[in-house]
């Protein structure tokens, strides 16, 4: 009777080794010497776009851009369910006029107007929506509306005008 048998082999490594690449320096330590290993046998932790960990930037730094108040957090609320109001042709598209700017208008009834696959899933209905500040008067705003079973997206940026108050001024739909 003859056996036979199958070995596999290791994958190889495709990521550098942790000691090939210097290590930066951490804060209020000088930087360590380049053949510095602990005693697991590998280099100082370094950052990589896949540990996991988000660099802090200037955005994302507590004072720098406003936290998003109440009020803009309702004007875009009610401008996203108007918006998919019109689109499901249940509001006539006029009564964006004050929210939006002029060519967003015209872009919300070419849409409502055409024949959309997604309009016989259902009404849609806006589930959340969450704002960002990207400079101290606008904000990026996105959010997920339903239709039936299915999520969609909604993304748009909200700027504050100094006689109109808060305007939709760009408007993405998925």
């Amino acid at each position: 009777m003859s056996e036979s048998y199958t070995f596999l082999s290791r994958a190889p490594h495709f990521e550098p080794a942790a000691g090939d690449v210097p290590a930066p320096p951490l804060p209020g330590r000088s930087a360590a010497p380049s053949g510095e290993r602990h005693a697991s046998g590998r280099g100082r932790h370094r950052s990589s776009p896949h540990s996991g960990a988000s660099p802090r930037t200037a955005a994302t730094q507590p004072g720098t851009l406003p936290l998003p108040s109440p009020d803009v957090q309702r004007f875009t609320e009610q401008a996203f369910r108007l918006v998919l109001e019109v689109l499901d042709r249940r509001r006539n598209v006029r009564q964006l006029r004050p929210l939006v700017t002029p060519s967003l208008v015209d872009v919300v009834r070419t849409l409502a107007l055409s024949e959309s696959p997604a309009r016989r899933l259902g009404v849609a209905t806006l589930v959340r929506v969450h704002l960002r500040a990207v400079e101290p008067c606008a904000f990026e705003a996105f959010g997920t509306y339903g239709r039936g079973p299915r999520i969609f997206v909604i993304a748009a940026r909200v700027e504050q005008q100094s006689d109109t108050g808060w305007t939709v001024t760009s408007l993405v739909i998925g």
